[in-house]
């Protein structure tokens, strides 16, 4: 199956954290695996679908233009999430190498777990903001199947409070005592 991308490289690089002066070409398909993975889960199949169809066939309707417009963000830090590791290293035919330049130095591991931390800190918050958007115009994506309780979370109107348990006990006095 052809994998189709739901945003383009201009979204992509309007969205990304990547700088502008970056090879772009290096992200593409990391685009389609960020989709895969953390896209389709919150739109369903069936709306992907649809979205892929209209994508494939050059007939997006505005609600599903605006849509990809409102995903693009989410999309594109999630790609890059997923990139990032393979941009710091090289996997070649003697092993596993470190890109180094000769005008720049290098981060350590602990420094791209860090970045990738933020990217998806970020990314997640943007899918929020994805969600909230779909709940919004939920008549607009009858295809979009959220799960319950889903718009009430992503909007703030989530009522249910977690107990807060101090970590005190204090045991209930018995009737008739003192």
């Amino acid at each position: 199956m052809i994998q189709i991308p739901l945003i383009t490289e201009k979204l992509f690089k309007q969205h990304s954290p990547v700088t502008t002066n970056t090879d772009i070409t290096e992200f593409v398909p990391y685009i389609s695996i960020a989709q895969e993975l953390h896209i389709a889960p919150l739109l369903g199949e069936t709306l992907i679908s649809e979205l892929k169809d209209q994508i494939a066939g050059n007939s997006l309707t505005a609600e599903n233009s605006d849509l990809i417009l409102k995903m693009a963000p989410a999309l594109s830090f999630y790609a890059v999430y997923q990139a990032l590791p393979f941009h710091w290293a090289t996997i070649v035919n003697k092993g596993i190498t470190i890109r180094e330049s000769e005008n720049s130095k290098g981060v350590n591991i602990n420094d791209i777990a860090q970045l990738r931390r933020w990217i998806k800190d970020d990314a997640q918050l943007l899918a929020t903001q994805l969600i909230a958007f779909l709940c919004q115009c939920r008549n607009n994506y009858p295809l979009w199947l959220p799960p319950s309780n889903c718009c009430n979370k992503a909007i703030g109107e989530d009522k249910s409070q977690i107990g807060f348990d101090s970590g005190f006990y204090f045991p209930k006095k018995k009737k008739g005592c003192c």
